[in-house]
């Protein structure tokens, strides 16, 4: 197995901030954040209430540092730990919603595109069930590999392909123009 100079600094950055370094921390939160903050905006679409799920991300990665045992697997911890705060956000939404609507909450239908915008690819992430989402999201938008995408979505690898080749296959359809 070939790690590349960025995997090898993280780790490296991960054993230094769980030894106590604010130096290495405020670097992992410098080098991390973008990332969850795109991987959270794609989840939730919403950008500010992805910030907030960022930095509860980092507060409960900062918690639980010390128990990660393999710093090599840091990537789909934290982006476990970020899909976590989103789905949590997700069913907190819920639950406001019928509250306040006093009715069983629907799910919004897919967004509406017109055909003079063209290819829209956010359109068509927000087309996709939830699991197919997050699985293309990690896979293709933040270059995780099957295993740690396996690891971040709690399934094995063969759900992450299945989920991966569906995604694939509706894109491939929506984008084309055939969205019926």
């Amino acid at each position: 197995m070939r790690r590349d100079l960025e995997q090898v600094l993280d780790e490296y950055l991960v054993l230094l901030a769980r030894d106590g370094s604010r130096p290495a921390l405020e670097q992992l939160v410098g080098r991390w954040s973008p990332r969850l903050q795109r991987h959270a905006a794609r989840t939730l679409g919403d950008r500010e209430a992805a910030r907030d799920v960022v930095q509860d991300t980092w507060v409960a990665a900062l918690r639980g540092l010390a128990r990660l045992d393999d710093p090599a697997r840091f990537p789909a911890w934290l982006y476990a730990i970020a899909t976590r705060r989103c789905v949590d956000l997700i069913r907190t939404r819920g639950r406001a919603r019928r509250l306040s609507e006093g009715l069983e909450a629907q799910p919004p239908g897919p967004p509406r595109i017109d055909a003079d915008i063209g290819l829209d690819l956010t359109a068509a992430l927000a087309r996709l069930p939830a699991d197919q989402r997050l699985v293309a999201s990690l896979f293709y938008g933040e270059g995780l590999d099957i295993e740690a995408v396996a690891v971040v979505a709690g399934v094995p690898v063969g759900t992450v392909k299945s989920r991966l080749h569906h995604a694939r296959s509706a894109l491939k359809t929506f984008l084309e123009g055939d969205s019926s």
